[in-house]
């Protein structure tokens, strides 16, 4: 059970030693001095190892259900929490989220005013004194910038102005910032979350724990806290995984969480767990609205070595990993280990989890090997002017290429569908089948790049890796012949169909070399040829002819280049029988989505080759070593 899993790993991680704190990044520092003055022209703003991003800090975690709106963190907030402002100025609060903005700020202060007058810190009377001082106002170094959009911008202590973004701030009295306070904030605070909790299984009910198993132990009614920093379609205040908020979702006349009854300890362990686990790099890869969360059992290192595989599948790593794949481990994991994954997205409050699978790490390493084989396939080129600098074999950049780009070149991710996110992730680990629904987005995407952008839409790599895999993966289960990384010889009509376009597209690019301006056969018949390629290529038999008789115009070495072309040409065409004897071959009435995906691996390999012959006739030109054999591609070097 999924939960259970969570809530071992929390145990294990020994995430609830100090269950009061939790980690989370605070971008500014408030600077006051003894009698609640402000000190400089601003905050600090704080910088964690990236400099991006802001210092994580411990601090003070409540028990208390939030997702009402009007309970605040103790000393750590928002500027709504802090000073009762809109955090979202373009948007005006209707009534009820005013008073729900009002009563957070209110919760805020009071906690300051109780732990005050409980501690009798010098720094917390600062805190007051500062906010008696206000008197409601903003403070002067938040400023709302009404030009375009209304936002909020904040003045830095270096006197510097930036866009406020969804911050956390706190404050720090001369020097020292409160919450890190270990001889009278935090115990103050322990004692306050301990109360809390007390509170709270006293005033629960009892029942058997879902995941424990334990009788007789205080079932919370929701739980909480909930797991926050979420990238959207998370809310930002937090987002939980278990609720019940429609009666459809209840049984047996229960209500709300006690129709998967856990405890009050178990469920703040396993949402520690999914707290831990958002922010470890090792464990955790969002792409786009989907979020892979995974984990090991009996194998810890092994967790993040299965997260470079997934995230950063450069070639050097991928060789590595199928000869020798646990290279630079003292000794290999056990490999009755379990690896735990699961992926998640989020509606609102919710968390969604859309897949969660085991697998024993030996059966995860045997799936992953098949995984990169089946994404093997011929680079278009090399990746050195590609705009996207993820690896083209990564899950996110697989996913990425049913998608458009947006006008910087980068995919839009967050179109991305969860459920096809998880659907790879499946097909990686679990060496299952993708579906083949997801051919239709790939090959489209790719019919409007190339209509658009000529041959520099090969260059995604990715598509055609993930074409490939999806195919191969329905002919194994039908104990077909296997499509291969490269061009290979195969009966097969739609991979030769793809091969002759793209090599009838080479020869109108030798025949007419760089004097030739409009859209390409590629450009033109791609679409055309792979759904309906008799219809297509009909035409295209004559308009190549036309191109070998231009090309033989060109002197000895054009004949040559012609010579070679015709011969690939008759060799494929052979395999398609004519309507009468010395006719036009006869080809396909139409192709199926699968045998679609076939042609445009046909297509991309030939290209592929094609591009690959080019590249080393100029090298060996600009090193001065061609052979007479080799001059029949100088026609081609308008060909990139």
């Amino acid at each position: 059970m999924l939960l259970k899993l969570l809530y071992d790993f929390a145990i294990s991680e020994k995430l609830l030693e100090d269950a009061a704190f939790i980690k989370k990044p605070v971008r500014w520092v408030i600077q006051l001095d003894a009698i609640g003055q402000l000190i400089g022209e601003g905050p600090i703003e704080t910088h964690g190892n990236d400099e991006k991003k802001a210092l994580e800090l411990f601090i003070p975690k409540t028990t208390r259900a939030t997702g009402g709106g009007q309970v605040a963190d103790f000393l750590v907030d928002d500027i709504g929490a802090l000073f009762n402002l809109n955090t979202n100025p373009q948007t005006d609060l209707n009534q009820r989220a005013a008073n729900n903005l009002h009563g957070k700020h209110q919760d805020y202060w009071r906690q300051i005013s109780e732990a005050w007058i409980a501690t009798d810190h010098y720094g917390l009377s600062a805190l007051m004194a500062f906010h008696d001082q206000l008197q409601g106002a903003v403070p002067p170094f938040l400023k709302l910038d009404s030009e375009g959009t209304p936002k909020w911008v904040i003045r830095k202590a270096t006197g510097e102005t930036v866009k406020l973004g969804s911050d956390l701030l706190t404050f720090a009295v001369d020097g020292h910032i409160l919450i890190n306070d270990e001889d009278a904030i935090k115990p103050y605070w322990r004692g306050v979350h301990a109360a809390e909790m007390e509170t709270s299984e006293k005033e629960a009910q009892r029942g058997i724990c879902l995941i424990t198993g334990q009788v007789g132990v205080p079932i919370a009614r929701t739980h909480t806290p909930m797991v926050t920093g979420l990238p959207k379609p998370a809310r930002g205040t937090g987002a939980g995984l278990v609720g019940f908020d429609k009666n459809a979702f209840c049984s047996y006349g229960l209500k709300k969480s006690f129709n998967a009854p856990v405890s009050i300890d178990a469920s703040i362990a396993y949402l520690a767990a999914i707290q831990h686990l958002s922010k470890q790099e090792d464990h955790w890869l969002a792409i786009g609205p989907a979020w892979l969360c995974f984990w090991t059992l009996g194998a810890k290192a092994a967790s993040g070595f299965f997260a470079n595989l997934l995230k950063r599948p450069d070639s050097k790593t991928v060789r590595e990993f199928m000869v020798s794949p646990w290279k630079g481990f003292e000794q290999p994991p056990n490999q009755l280990g379990r690896f735990i994954a699961v992926t998640l997205s989020a509606a609102g409050p919710r968390i969604i989890v859309k897949d969660w699978l085991q697998i024993s790490i030996g059966d995860a390493e045997k799936n992953l090997k098949k995984w990169f084989q089946d994404l093997d396939v011929a680079p278009y080129g090399s990746r050195d002017d590609i705009q996207d600098e993820r690896s083209p074999l990564s899950i996110d950049q697989l996913a990425s290429t049913t998608i458009q780009r947006k006008s910087d070149g980068k995919f839009d991710r967050d179109k991305l569908s969860p459920d096809l996110t998880s659907a790879l992730y499946r097909a990686a680990i679990k060496k299952e089948s993708p579906p083949l629904t997801l051919l239709k987005p790939l090959l489209d995407r790719f019919k409007s790049n190339i209509a658009k952008n000529g041959l520099s839409a090969l260059r995604d790599q990715g598509r055609f890796a993930l074409l490939k895999l999806t195919v191969n993966r329905q002919l194994r289960s039908e104990g077909k012949s296997e499509m291969q990384s490269h061009v290979f010889e195969t009966n097969d009509p739609a991979y030769n169909c793809g091969r002759l376009l793209a090599i009838f597209d080479s020869l109108q690019h030798s025949a007419h070399g760089e004097s030739f301006k409009g859209s390409t056969i590629a450009e033109r018949y791609f679409g055309s040829a792979s759904t309906a390629p008799n219809t297509a290529f009909s035409l295209l038999w004559k308009l190549h002819q036309h191109h070998l008789k231009k090309l033989r115009q060109q002197r000895e070495k054009g004949q040559r280049a012609a010579a070679k072309i015709k011969g690939s040409i008759t060799e494929i065409a052979s395999l398609f029988s004519p309507e009468f004897p010395g006719g036009s071959p006869q080809f396909p009435r139409y192709f199926t989505l699968v045998e679609q995906g076939r042609f445009a691996l046909g297509f991309y390999q030939q290209m592929a080759a094609r591009k690959a012959a080019i590249d080393e006739h100029k090298r060996k030109k600009d090193a001065g070593e061609l052979k007479p054999e080799d001059e029949e591609l100088e026609l081609s070097e308008r060909e990139q």
